[in-house]
């Protein structure tokens, strides 16, 4: 993969931003403030597997890489339920399904917790790295 750590954790970042200026509104596209969700968690577990320069194929399976981490650090545990609920917004929330995901308001706000949990666990991990 290309780009640090730190372009990754940008990059997530800037979908967290984009589910938080959508929650401003009182009707928004839930499903794809969900998306946006779902790719700060991806882009933020990325970023630290980068940063251990551990490698991991190109999917968007939050589980996947999350196990991937807690292989590098038993820490990022306390993220499992963070990621609940959130890899089928990767890519089936994009196109028409025999049964579509539906998230309500809710459930979005839900999501955009857990994605900055991940995000500020993540940011940390990455900084004391950084500092040793």
């Amino acid at each position: 993969m290309n780009g640090t750590p730190r372009e990754w954790l940008a990059k997530a970042w800037d979908d967290l931003r984009v589910v938080e200026l959508l929650q401003v509104f009182e009707e928004y596209p839930y499903a794809a403030a969900a998306f946006h969700c779902q790719q700060a968690v991806e882009k933020s577990l990325k970023a630290f597997l980068i940063a251990c320069h551990i490698p991991f194929l190109y999917r968007h399976d939050l589980g996947y890489l999350l196990d991937l981490c807690l292989d590098a650090d038993p820490e990022f545990a306390v993220l499992e339920s963070q990621i609940e609920g959130l890899t089928p917004y990767a890519v089936e929330i994009r196109y028409p399904a025999d049964f579509p995901l539906r998230p309500t308001r809710q459930e979005v706000e839900a999501f955009y917790r857990q994605a900055q949990t991940v995000y500020e666990f993540v940011q940390r991990k990455i900084s004391t790295r950084d500092s040793r």
